[in-house]
């Protein structure tokens, strides 16, 4: 059961009373003290600026019980890991620790995880929990979430073991609700102060308590507003809130702070943003939905002289003559029940009216009742009718068209209004007025051109009664103080105007602009932030190209509904980290790009893919601003059916883009997927066909001017010469991965990311690794060790490995799966300065294997000096296709083929002659082995051998076995090496096929230089 404790005394209104009665409460360290005592305050007023005072203003005997006081304002609630952030900020926490909330947001941007779910961090809270351990603590806690939190799973030590108080409230700007405080926990001790809501002198201080408290929240962004000022805004909400507040829509969230600045409270003019902003800044800090749960009782003379809100009058024929307006009003909101005529006299001492809102009211659009009001700023008109006397006029006169000169902010719903006015009114307006909000209506639309309000800040117009012509693109040329643009159900626009020149433009909506055929950059400033194309509402839309392409600021994107014609989205060089695709329709979508998308986390796809998509574009490295990527210059989708992806990243992360929903799930779809993993090329990410591994030649780079021992043969003619026979630098196939400069998947901890790298690489047809100091195996042992057996490689065809000066084993193997690298044909590995092994060992013998390594056909080694071993061997039918052996300056090297013991000793039991089948393999070439020992542990048999070429391979004393009938014909195996080493190898006999008969050597008659033959200590 909760305990509820009202704070009783008849003076109890002030913030400083309330501390003193509280310090009791938190002062209690006895057993049967409650732990954590919740603050209501006054209804909900107050609550916060009472527990700011006591965490930064503590009294010295509370700071006596206490080694530390946390004070933790999460009023503006983000989510718990927010929360744990704000507790370490405060603790000053080491910026090692500061640093895992940044890697576990990133992992979360990549895991689409939306910003209000994202949890605490275990890691932290350890942190947290181990620097407050050692002292009793007092967390001050201002709660904006919905929900009570346990801030012991953030680290905070156990009230009940450590000595820690909690004190908190739900309360803070403005959040009056009053069913929020029934979430609070049974445990916790309940303190309240309840508030007869009368507006009296303390319930002026109470606002005013909680307006300083909003107002610090707005210092912290380095803008200034007196305290008075904001609790004078807030009695503003309060009064009109009780006044009309049941049936007037007084749209707080759109106009609040708009009618600040028009009534005078925040002061200011048309002219200067700083009091708009100001204003604007209040607004936001203020929680608008919950201000209007509590009716204030003003009194009869409270504000009522400056503001008035009428939602009733006596039946007088339908007029409005019993109204009486104060000459000093200055807001006034006018909604009868019964649509009343106003008549011309209505206003006519209302010369201080500053804002004026009609609902539902009647009077002559020719001659209407508030022209006379020359200090008008605010002009609302909702569902008003026209209603023309006779005796009136058809034309205002200038003297009468005064309220339209001082105009700042026009608010137009549910009514057509064609204003005639004269041409230096016109002027003056249009140099004045910075918002217009016209919804389901219309104002000048044939006599005043946007483009003429060079002050406009604002415009909505949305669904109007006639259209806005737009086919004239220059509507809003050189609006340059336009930062917003709301265009919403505009259903005959078809052409975007241009807004090139509004270089103030933010945020720009066009939901429902079902006529629309296309949005380009062309039309768009750079400076734009937010876009909104909302399609879920109208008839089919004509929309077919939408490329927001060059719009730097862009971060907030919002599309949604169906778009059935759209063929190409292009938001190259924008700021955009999540991309929805299952909130849109999109089945004709061929083409989407995203080059220099440097921002980009997550795509979303649809869930059941995107079997349409031809061309997709993905480039997050940066460079050059992109304006705009057209569909000539990236690819014609009419060359196949298939899809073809150009992709360009940054950090195995981006892996998780694609998922099992990706456009490859379907069985008759082809893709030719180019993905680089690079960070330091320049390319565009779009012609990578001809930049891809085949097209480098670097032969004289891998090897020093003096490593070769013999004249007569040099290593890069060898090079050469078997590349023009082999065709051994394929060109990249249909799915293409390049890693390149430092990307690793070291910090890949996630399940998903760890899945997304196994669901790519398991598709992957050939790849290049080069140039990359960052990792020590090409997908990190313990990524390997995560998937468990998810990752086979089982279409990687070829695989090219260079320049990796770190690099210790090339493919941490994971041998628990059926079958391995089955469609593996060639393998190259240059200048790996550190590596041991190729693939690493681990696999138990197994009888028979028929798939893994089955279609290598070329294994391609050049300066791997402390390589110790390429393959362990432990299956049957091993290595079945392999063709060419080319090893180069592997000065480590003493097998090239160890074998697992129990497989070993089944060769040497149960093979023909004790020997290891190779039977597809042709050439040989060993030059600078030092230390080799063996090509195989086993004895070999290689039956189609034709080439071998050896230098400098001392330690090697046998050749393969290979056909005994070769001695009398003419295809013996050419053997090309140093006579020395010819003379000291060793045979087995001609009838294992093992004989020098078998084949014919080739001496060089001048191949050595003079120098030792082994190795020299080092």
């Amino acid at each position: 059961m909760q305990e509820l404790r009202e704070i009783s005394g008849g003076g109890v209104y002030s913030v400083e009373a309330a501390v003193r009665l509280l310090i009791p409460y938190l002062e209690d360290t006895g057993r049967a003290a409650h732990k954590a005592i919740y603050f209501d305050g006054w209804d909900g007023l107050a609550a916060s600026a009472v527990l700011r005072a006591i965490a930064e203003r503590p009294p010295p005997s509370l700071t006596e019980k206490f080694d530390r006081i946390i004070h933790v304002d999460c009023s503006r609630w983000k989510s718990r890991r927010a929360l744990q952030r704000a507790i370490a900020d405060e603790l000053k926490l080491p910026q090692a620790v500061m640093a895992a909330f940044d890697r576990q947001d990133e992992e979360d941007d990549f895991d689409s995880v939306d910003e209000t779910s994202r949890a605490e961090i275990g890691e932290v809270g350890r942190h947290i929990l181990e620097f407050l351990i050692k002292y009793r603590c007092l967390v001050v806690f201002h709660n904006g979430s919905s929900d009570t939190v346990n801030l012991i799973s953030l680290g905070i030590p156990q009230p009940e073991f450590y000595g820690t108080k909690i004190l908190w409230t739900f309360r803070g700007r403005l959040r009056l609700n009053p069913e929020i405080k029934e979430k609070v926990d049974s445990s916790h001790l309940h303190i309240y102060r309840p508030l007869s809501w009368v507006f009296d002198d303390d319930t002026a201080q109470l606002i005013l308590e909680e307006a300083k408290e909003i107002v610090n929240y707005i210092q912290h962004n380095k803008q200034a507003i007196d305290p008075k000022i904001a609790a004078k805004c807030i009695s503003y909400l309060l009064w009109f809130n009780k006044n009309g507040g049941s049936t007037i829509n007084y749209d707080w969230e759109t106009h609040a702070s708009k009618y600040w600045v028009c009534d005078g409270i925040v002061e200011g003019d048309g002219q200067f943003d700083e009091p708009w902003d100001v204003s604007a800044s209040l607004h936001h800090q203020i929680r608008m939905e919950d201000c209007s749960t509590h009716k204030v009782n003003f009194g009869e003379d409270q504000y009522t002289e400056f503001w008035k809100s009428v939602t009733h009058i006596s039946e007088s024929g339908g007029r409005a003559n019993d109204i009486i307006l104060s000459s000093k009003l200055t807001s006034v909101f006018f909604a009868p029940k019964n649509r009343p005529y106003i008549p011309p006299e209505m206003f006519q001492e209302s010369n201080n009216l500053c804002v004026l809102k009609l609902f539902g009211c009647k009077f002559s659009f020719y001659s209407p009742p508030f022209l006379c009001c020359r200090s008008l700023r605010f002009l609302g008109l909702d569902n008003c009718e026209d209603q023309r006397r006779e005796q009136q006029d058809n034309q205002m006169t200038p003297s009468t068209e005064s309220c339209f000169r001082s105009l700042w902010v026009v608010d137009i719903s549910h009514m057509d209004w064609e204003l005639d006015l004269s041409p230096d009114v016109t002027e003056q307006m249009a140099a004045n007025i910075r918002e217009v909000h016209i919804k389901k209506g219309r104002i000048w639309h044939s006599n005043l051109a946007w483009r003429r309000l060079r002050n406009l800040h604002k415009l909505r117009v949305i669904e109007p009664t006639c259209p806005c012509d737009t086919d004239k693109k220059d509507e809003f040329t050189d609006m340059v103080k336009l930062r917003l643009l709301d265009l919403s159900g505009n259903v005959a626009i078809r052409i975007l105007p241009s807004l090139h020149g509004a270089t103030s433009l933010r945020t720009l909506v066009l939901d429902g602009c079902v006529g629309l055929e296309r949005v380009g950059p062309e039309d768009l400033p750079w400076c734009l932030e937010s876009f909104s194309l909302d399609m879920r509402k109208g008839k089919a839309n004509k929309l077919i190209c939408i490329s927001l392409a060059g719009c730097g600021r862009l971060s907030d994107l919002n599309l949604r509904g169906s778009f059935t014609v759209l063929e190409g989205v292009d938001l190259s060089g924008t700021r955009i980290k999540t991309i929805d695709l299952k909130t849109v329709d999109v089945p004709c979508l061929q083409r989407l790009v995203l080059l220099t998308c440097v921002h980009l986390r997550a795509i979303l796809w649809p869930e059941n893919g995107m079997r349409q998509l031809r061309l997709l574009c993905i480039d997050t490295r940066g460079g050059e601003p992109v304006r705009d990527a057209s569909h000539g210059s990236l690819v014609s989708l009419e060359q196949e059916k298939s899809c073809r992806a150009f992709i360009s990243i940054t950090d195995m992360k981006f892996l998780q883009l694609f998922d099992e929903k990706f456009i490859w799930g379907w069985p008759d779809f082809k893709l030719n997927l180019c993905l680089f993993i690079m960070e330091t090329t320049k390319d565009d990410g779009i012609n990578c066909n001809e930049q891809m591994m085949g097209t480098r030649n670097r032969e004289g780079q891998i090897f020093h001017k003096g490593s070769c021992t013999y004249t007569d043969v040099h290593v890069g003619k060898i090079i050469s010469d078997h590349s023009k026979r082999s065709a051994a630098q394929p060109q990249p196939s249909d799915f293409h991965v390049e890693f390149g400069d430092r990307i690793s998947g070291t910090d890949m901890q996630s399940t998903q990311g760890i899945k997304a790298i196994a669901f790519v690489m398991n598709r992957v047809q050939s790849m290049h690794v080069h140039d990359n100091s960052s990792i020590a195996a090409v997908i990190a042992e313990h990524a390997m060790s995560a998937a468990q057996d998810e990752i086979g490689w089982n279409t990687l065809k070829w695989c090219h490995v260079e320049r990796c000066p770190n690099m210790d084993t090339v493919f941490v193997t994971n041998y628990d799966r059926n079958f391995l690298f089955d469609q593996l044909e060639t393998f190259w590995a240059t200048d790996l300065l550190k590596a041991r092994s190729v693939w690493s060992r681990g696999r138990a013998f197994r009888h028979k294997d028929s798939f893994s390594f089955a279609k290598l056909q070329a294994i391609h080694l050049y300066y791997c000096p402390r390589l110790q071993f390429v393959l362990p061997l432990s299956w049957m039918n091993t290595l079945s296709s392999l063709e060419t052996l080319h090893i180069v300056c592997c000065g480590d090297l003493r097998q090239v083929f160890p074998v697992e013991a129990e497989f070993l000793n089944q060769i040497a039991t149960k093979h023909p002659n004790g020997m290891l089948e190779f039977p597809g393999l042709k050439d040989l070439y060993l030059h600078h082995l030092s230390s080799l020992r063996q090509i195989c542990e086993a004895k070999m048999f290689a039956p189609k051998l034709e080439t071998v070429r050896l230098r400098g391979c001392w330690g090697l004393r046998r050749l393969p076995a290979t056909e005994y009938h070769r001695q009398d014909g003419p295809h013996r195996v050419v053997v090309d090496c140093e006579k020395d080493w010819w003379d000291n190898l060793e045979w087995d006999g001609l009838h294992v096929g093992h004989d020098p008969s078998l084949f014919a050597p080739h001496h060089s008659a001048y191949y050595k230089k003079r120098h030792l033959r082994g190795t020299v200590l080092r």
